[in-house]
């Protein structure tokens, strides 16, 4: 062998080495949780590979029918799309596997649940999306459990976490993440919220945080956290931050202890937390309010409520109802709220800059794709935005068939876009 040939191969293999320890098995071109990549709605790069403009006559690359509603939002790991649904008022629990060049159904995994839990006609079953380490996709079912599958469909292990989450609006639409050897898990809301570590690789419980302060009295208590936990790295401190009735707080990773917390929330909380390098945001819904804290250093622990905390409100004077979680961009936040309003708010202060109608009603998180916002409304409506603190800069409106509806956050992958209503699930690309 020649040097040369050995130096190249050596090379081949470093960069591969190191393109692994960075992002896993998976690509980085997949979307491999709700929320993408790293879980917070951002693709920095490649965004001139996805379009602008799209509708059922341009850039619909395939269409297929669903068999049920769902609010839960597609994952995309290489070629296969993975989606959950239920059946039978949730008795049958679904993970879906399409592919992503023509939409065909690769395969369905169906997990015979038998029982009719608690929920709302707005939040169909099985409303937490799966979540993927590149080797398994995981689908998290609360009182049916969490189960793993390899990318074929073979089911690798199953997980009972509890059979006691209850609420009226509907339990488990937190859905799970990836942290090293770990799914995270915040399971709940209603008459138990806990927060779980499990092996990934076998299903057994690493740790097991019990919330019982987050926790509800009743099941149709109007209190609870549908929110999905977001992991981030801070002064070198890996941490899970949650927004739970009270106060946003924060867990440790490997032990599930909590680190820190910061109050002013109210009962109902539904976004993700959002974050930049230095600042955490949370809105709670139904009119609840709102804060913004400084990221605290390494050794700082505790309630820090009164040394952390940037800005509260109280969220009666001007908040609206707060679902999909917005994006961070310098020194403001673009939110869509659930009327349909889009707001900008300054985030040195809590002050609203701006706001303006967009489209219908939206349960949708907003993707930042290179440096356009898109968000849609529950008809399926797509909008494509410029972020602008001086007020709304509409690129584009993009609609999907007729008479649609939607909860779900559009998934972004390769230069395709793969949407879903109760009907359909889409795929857009140049």
């Amino acid at each position: 062998m020649r040097l040369s040939d050995l130096s190249s191969g050596l090379m081949k293999f470093l960069t591969y080495f190191f393109c692994f320890i960075l992002f896993g098995s998976s690509s980085a071109a997949d979307w491999p949780t709700w929320r993408g990549p790293n879980s917070d709605g951002k693709l920095s790069e490649g965004g001139a590979a996805f379009p602008v403009e799209w509708s059922p006559q341009k850039n619909l690359k395939w269409r297929v029918e669903l068999p049920e509603p769902g609010n839960s939002s597609p994952i995309v790991v290489g070629e296969r799309i993975f989606l959950t649904l239920g059946k039978e008022k949730g008795a049958s629990c679904c993970l879906l596997c399409f592919n992503t060049k023509d939409g065909s159904l690769r395969w369905e995994k169906e997990v015979n649940y038998g029982k009719v839990d608690l929920t709302h006609q707005t939040n169909p079953y099985c409303s937490a999306s799966p979540v993927s380490d590149g080797e398994r996709v995981y689908a998290w079912y609360g009182n049916a459990g969490l189960f793993a599958y390899d990318l074929d469909g073979k089911e690798l292990w199953k997980s009972d976490l509890g059979t006691d989450y209850a609420h009226i609006w509907g339990s488990n639409a937190g859905s799970p993440v990836i942290h090293g050897d770990a799914v995270i898990i915040s399971a709940g809301p209603g008459l138990a919220m806990r927060l779980f570590a499990v092996n990934r690789q076998t299903g057994a419980t690493i740790w097991q945080k019990d919330l019982p302060d987050a926790a509800s009295q009743k099941a149709d208590q109007f209190k609870g956290s549908w929110a999905t936990p977001l992991i981030i790295k801070h002064e070198n401190r890996s941490q899970i931050l949650l927004g739970l009735p009270g106060s946003l707080r924060s867990f440790d990773p490997a032990t599930g202890a909590e680190i820190w917390r910061c109050g002013g929330l109210g009962d109902l909380c539904y976004t993700n937390v959002m974050t930049d390098q230095s600042r955490a945001v949370y809105l709670c819904g139904y009119g609840g309010p709102g804060i913004a804290m400084r990221l605290p250093q390494a050794a700082e622990a505790g309630d820090l409520t009164a040394t952390h905390r940037i800005w509260a409100d109280d969220g009666k004077s001007r908040n609206r109802q707060r679902i999909g979680s917005g994006q961070i961009i310098d020194d403001h936040l673009y939110l869509v709220e659930e009327p349909g309003g889009m707001i900008c708010l300054d985030l040195t202060t809590g002050r609203k800059v701006w706001e303006e109608r967009l489209g219908r009603k939206s349960w949708s998180s907003m993707n930042l794709i290179g440096d356009k916002l898109y968000v849609n409304d529950q008809s399926g409506t797509s909008f494509v935005i410029k972020p602008d603190r001086s007020g709304l800069k509409l690129l584009q409106q993009n609609p999907v068939d007729p008479n649609q509806h939607t909860n779900s956050t559009p998934a972004f992958s390769n230069g395709l876009i793969i949407q879903r209503t109760d009907a359909y699930l889409y795929g857009f690309g140049s």
